[in-house]
């Protein structure tokens, strides 16, 4: 038996739904609780207004980046593993969070470059583990001299092309697909 919604993610659903239909500006508060059928006052038991929802679409979206980053990537792993864990947490993820995402990239296309920045401060520190992740293995020689930042792109890179592929071409990735991915992401495409 499925657990039943509460009004709380009723109206964070609606608010996702009708911002990817309608676009972020051109939604009303009426919309919202139209779609989670719930009135006005329940809205602002729970939100100030649509961007304090949107923003805890956003809050929600980067915990669970949080903590799916701190379960699955660890220091102590190996290279291959690591790098494996890494694409496939990003996957994981971004496709739980694919609509805020596409919506996110969208409404930052707007902003300032300084606010476009600091909409990515949430996330960082886990990138910057990344990157130092991939430093220390430079470091230690289990990776050539290059820069580790460009080895986390690679990983980012990777995810949004699986997700753009599962999404505009329906075609889903497989084990296969990650395994190859990380092998040329440690190991290039050509031959030795």
């Amino acid at each position: 038996m499925s657990k039943r919604k509460t009004k709380r993610e009723l109206l964070l659903e609606a608010g996702l739904d009708l911002f990817c239909e309608k676009g972020f500006e051109k939604t009303t508060i009426d919309d919202i609780i139209a779609r989670a059928d719930c009135g006005k006052g329940t809205f602002y038991r729970y939100f100030d207004n649509k961007d304090s929802l949107y923003s805890e679409l956003e809050n929600e979206f980067n915990t669970l980046f949080r903590q799916e980053v701190n379960k699955n990537c660890h220091s102590g792993m190996g290279l291959r593993q690591y790098t494996t864990a890494a694409l496939t947490t990003f996957l994981r993820v971004f496709r739980q969070y694919q609509r805020l995402g596409m919506l996110r990239f969208i409404r930052e296309q707007s902003l300032e470059p300084d606010a476009r920045k600091a909409s990515i401060n949430p996330i960082m520190p886990y990138l910057m583990e990344m990157r130092d992740y991939f430093a220390t293995a430079i470091t230690s020689g289990a990776v050539r001299n290059i820069n580790p930042e460009n080895v986390v792109g690679l990983i980012i890179g990777a995810t949004h092309f699986f997700l753009l592929r599962d999404f505009k071409l329906n075609l889903p990735y497989s084990p296969k697909d990650i395994e190859d991915t990380v092998d040329i992401i440690l190991n290039g495409v050509a031959r030795p």
